[in-house]
């Protein structure tokens, strides 16, 4: 019994060391996860994005040149954010822009310097 929960958990772990080798990214004060999204499993400030679209830029499969766009909720204000992450050649950055319900709401945007952490 032991021997089979000590299995479980070792083939768990095993399981789960992919999305801990991949290196998360600071960009700002957003906090990218999981970062490449090789199994659409990023989250943004621990939200995951209601939408997610790669591009890749030379080659499939290639995260040091690539483009993510991301719809993600807002978590303090109702609304959502429109992210682009672009990575060429290993230097990223990540453009941010407040969705506007209509055309008469002030635009808000930024751009931010992304850095791999962890």
């Amino acid at each position: 019994m032991k021997a089979t929960c000590i299995l479980a958990i070792v083939a768990a772990l095993a399981a789960s060391a992919p999305l801990v080798c991949l290196a998360d990214a600071q960009c700002g004060p957003f906090h990218i996860g999981a970062l490449p999204a090789k199994n659409g499993g990023t989250t943004i400030n621990g939200v995951k994005p209601l939408s997610q679209k790669v591009t890749f830029l030379q080659q499939k499969g290639d995260y040091d040149n690539v483009k993510i766009k991301w719809i993600v909720p807002a978590t303090k204000f109702q609304g959502n954010y429109s992210m682009n992450y672009l990575n060429k050649s290993g230097t990223a950055t990540l453009e941010v822009e407040v969705v506007r319900t209509s055309r008469s709401q002030i635009r808000i945007h930024g751009l931010y310097d992304c850095e791999k952490i962890g």
